[in-house]
């Protein structure tokens, strides 16, 4: 993709994805989509819900109408871009009132068993080194799993918008270097114009939050493309890459839900033990935490772009030092830390 198309691709999904979203906002508290904070909230206003609808929106019809005007449009990007439809029509049900949590993970299951029977090579994901077999399970709980550490990590205001923009911005980096195929260069730009111009609305102090109905669609197509990556690139590179640019979400979800596990505490009960939230209970504010997330993030794309292709392993150990490192600062909390900062 030329640089003169894609400034003028992303403006026109940013500005879409800005004034949908400013739409939403009148339409969805007219409507009394509401979220009222609780005990377990990191906010204390009541505000709408479902900013998200934007932000899927804008990003599926960016992708699938450049596919469709470039007369590149196949059955693959139809149906990932029908799984996300489907997901995110759940969620907004969810939503407006609860759905249990066992519907919701098998519908999700579901989702991710379709989008795989379109994403795994003809090798499978390790070019032949380990039986197709064992891979599918593997990469079907990971990606579920990742559906849902993107929900869970959905507590205050900007984290969504900041950890997708970081995401996507380094798959487009990596492709721009050629690290993989120029085919990821669409629908990563596609997410990261339309979740910029919901964060413009999301940043603290919030006028809408993302909600359900793009927290859910945004982990499941981000993690497709993940998936892609470490498919398309050459040795362990690839998987360096799909385990750093998520570094923070995976390890925070993961040791949260683990530690969760290990107390018998329900995990899917909405709570405030992420690192992130107890930074906000320490002392950091939610734009302070989300610019620390950020600082991060442009260490581990760092070395996912110039470091990883050559030591895959080191990388990662690195990005996993840095990640642990913004974890005890965030433990630590308080205002002259995030001044620091």
């Amino acid at each position: 993709m030329q640089l003169l198309t894609a400034f003028i691709l992303f403006a026109v999904l940013f500005t879409a994805s800005l004034l949908g979203t400013r739409a939403l906002i009148t339409l969805l508290t007219r409507r009394a989509v509401i979220d009222v904070p609780n005990e377990r909230s990191s906010h204390v206003v009541p505000k709408p819900r479902g900013g998200g609808i934007a932000v899927v929106t804008v990003m599926l019809v960016g992708w699938i109408g450049c596919l469709a005007l470039q007369g590149s449009l196949d059955g693959k990007s139809l149906l990932l871009a029908g799984l996300t439809v489907g997901l995110a029509v759940l969620s907004f049900i969810d939503d407006l009132k609860s759905l249990p949590a066992r519907l919701r993970l098998l519908v999700q299951a579901v989702a991710v068993a379709a989008g795989l029977l379109v994403t795994v090579p003809d090798t499978g994901f390790t070019d032949g080194l380990v039986p197709v077999w064992v891979e599918l399970p593997i990469a079907g709980f990971a990606w579920l799993w990742f559906v849902n550490l993107f929900n869970f990590m959905d507590g205050i205001d900007g984290i969504t918008g900041i950890e997708t923009i970081s995401i996507g911005g380094g798959l487009l980096g990596l492709s721009v270097l050629g690290g993989i195929g120029a085919f990821i260069q669409l629908p990563a730009l596609a997410m990261v114009a339309a979740i910029a111009g919901f964060l413009v609305w999301n940043w603290q102090p919030s006028k809408i939050f993302i909600g359900d109905v793009a927290s859910i669609p945004l982990g499941f197509f981000a993690g497709w493309m993940l998936l892609e990556t470490g498919a398309a690139s050459d040795g362990s590179s690839g998987w360096a890459v799909v385990l750093l640019l998520p570094g923070y979400y995976l390890f925070d979800a993961t040791f949260t839900l683990v530690k969760r596990g290990l107390r018998r505490e329900n995990i899917f009960e909405a709570h405030r033990q992420h690192f992130y939230q107890q930074a906000t209970q320490r002392g950091f504010s939610h734009a302070g935490a989300c610019l620390a997330i950020l600082a991060l993030n442009i260490i581990l794309i760092t070395l996912a772009l110039f470091v990883a292709p050559a030591y895959p392993v080191f990388s990662v150990l690195a990005g996993l030092v840095a990640v642990i490192l913004l974890c005890l600062l965030f433990r630590r909390g308080g205002r002259k830390v995030e001044q620091a900062v």
